[in-house]
């Protein structure tokens, strides 16, 4: 960092997926497993070695980060994104604890923290990080 903010940098980033996977949820656009998935087997696989930066580099092809400003930073301004958080209702929070419920499949927080921690070891051992 290049001086003191609130939050760390992850935390920001990760929290504004949040707040836009809140939104899709509360709209009944995606449950909790699906758009879970669409980070799992999208944007998470690059993550896991490359930061949003460089991966967006590569998708402006041999133009690089030029091309790829030219050609996705118009959609910037589409009405994509909200930029405050939903209301967090009963049947918001309902909808998010029974999808999530579902997706731990009777595995304990223990359990899932184990899960969880083996499968980062293995990235950072393929990624030598």
């Amino acid at each position: 960092m290049r001086h003191e903010i609130e939050g760390y940098i992850s935390d920001r980033l990760q929290e504004a997926i949040w707040r836009e996977a809140l939104h899709l949820v509360a709209d009944g656009i995606a449950t909790t497993e699906e758009i879970d998935d669409a980070i799992v087997y999208g944007p998470g696989l690059r993550w896991a070695f490359m930061g949003t930066f460089l991966a967006l580099h590569l998708a402006g092809g041999e133009g690089g980060m030029r091309h790829a400003l030219e050609q996705f930073g118009p959609a910037l301004k589409l009405p994509w994104t909200k930029l405050q958080a939903p209301e967090l209702t009963p049947e918001l929070a309902r909808r998010v604890i029974d999808g999530t419920k579902a997706q731990a499949d009777g595995r304990s927080i223990k359990q899932l923290e184990r899960w969880r921690d083996e499968r980062l070891i293995q990235i950072m051992a393929v990624t030598g990080a």
